[in-house]
């Protein structure tokens, strides 16, 4: 006996076949092809239907951007007529502004473009030309020899300048500086010091109560005639007190020399103990006075011409505690023991003419002025100490 079974009815409606939406093929290949074919010929669709839209928005919206440009022209053709050309200024430098903000912002992006940086130049077409330097110069100025000043100038000393450093570079002589600037040689040039540099014509001469042009020219051994021309003096008879003159090819002065003989000294052992003015007597045969005695300068600077060489004398009788060599600058130097206490230094000696011990009397010569040990020239550096403690020498000489 056979049955049939009916399926309920409700569940052919759950069956429902999707065969439509699935692309066709017989093998994986070409089942795969109709899929990508599929999918482009739906994106294709999903564009081109999008842009139609969008082409026919933008032919809805063009009627009314156009008149919103046609009115905002005419609305500025009419502030520039009404304002007669006073727009144009705002105007323009809006236009600047707009410009330079823009080159601001986004001016280091353009920065490597070959508009903004030109070409570097080929090292094959500098070696080429004649009218292109190839390297870095530096450009100098020479004055030509002929060219000569005709005026003082004032120098500030640098640091590691010196007297002969400053003339070379001057062309300036080193007397003329120092007799110019009222130096000696035994005087520092200190940074920050001003000095004045003689014209390379001649020194300079401040003319002081007395002088004539006739005395001037003959202190610096110059014809007079020279002075006038130079400095454009007409009325030679009248010269202003405290004009400075430029004195052309002068010659610097020789200092004024009193000459002391050695025999005006009566060497006698008698020594006078009293520490009064007098008691000891000039050092030396010339009086030329570079350097006087100070809180920072413990004796007097004697100096000599150049060329000679004056004897040394002891200023007072007494004994000699030491004669040699002095390691902290008096280079030969002669100590001399005073039975009133005191004790005189002659430095810088050239030679010595006494020994340690021995008794020498006022006026025995006891050396030689020379330019031993720290020095910058003939000179005797003369001290005067008691009990240790340097004092001026000039208190104690006749």
């Amino acid at each position: 006996m056979l049955f049939t079974i009916k399926r309920p009815r409700s569940e052919r409606f759950f069956q429902l076949g999707f065969k439509g939406f699935r692309p066709g093929g017989r093998n994986k290949i070409e089942y795969a092809i109709n899929v990508i074919s599929a999918f482009f010929t739906f994106l294709y669709k999903y564009f081109f239907k999008r842009i139609v839209v969008a082409v026919s928005l933008f032919g809805k919206a063009f009627p009314f951007i156009k008149k919103i440009f046609t009115n905002f022209k005419a609305f500025v053709v009419r502030k520039l007529i009404w304002s007669r050309g006073r727009l144009g200024r705002p105007i323009a430098t809006f236009v600047v502004m707009t410009v330079a903000f823009f080159v601001f912002i986004f001016g280091e992006v353009l920065n490597s473009s070959k508009f903004v940086n030109s070409q570097e130049i080929s090292p094959d077409y500098l070696s080429n030309v004649s009218d292109i330097i190839p390297e870095r110069n530096v450009a100098l100025t020479t004055i030509p020899e002929n060219r000569k000043r005709d005026v003082a100038i004032t120098y500030t000393v640098l640091g590691g300048d010196t007297l002969s450093g400053i003339g070379s570079k001057f062309r300036i002589s080193t007397d003329a500086l120092k007799y110019v600037n009222n130096l000696s040689d035994t005087d520092y040039l200190k940074p920050g010091q001003q000095i004045t540099i003689p014209p390379v014509a001649g020194l300079i001469h401040k003319v002081s109560s007395g002088d004539t042009l006739q005395s001037i020219a003959t202190k610096y051994d110059v014809p007079a005639q020279a002075i006038a021309d130079f400095n454009y003096i007409l009325d030679t008879s009248k010269i202003a007190v405290g004009t400075e003159l430029v004195i052309p090819g002068a010659k610097v002065p020789a200092p004024v020399i009193i000459p002391v003989v050695a025999a005006q000294y009566a060497i006698s052992p008698v020594v006078d103990t009293s520490p009064s003015n007098g008691w000891c007597g000039w050092p030396t045969t010339v009086r030329i006075i570079t350097q006087y005695f100070s809180w920072y300068h413990n004796g007097v600077d004697i100096a000599t011409p150049a060329g000679y060489l004056p004897p040394i004398f002891a200023c007072a009788g007494g004994t000699v505690i030491r004669a040699g060599w002095d390691p902290w600058g008096l280079g030969l130097h002669v100590r001399i023991q005073h039975p009133n206490g005191y004790v005189t230094i002659y430095g810088h000696m050239s030679r010595l003419l006494v020994q340690y011990g021995e008794k020498v009397g006022k006026g025995e010569q006891i050396g030689v002025m020379g330019s031993t040990g720290h020095s910058t020239g003939p000179h005797v550096h003369f001290m005067v100490e008691y009990k240790g403690v340097p004092q001026n020498p000039l208190d104690y000489i006749r």
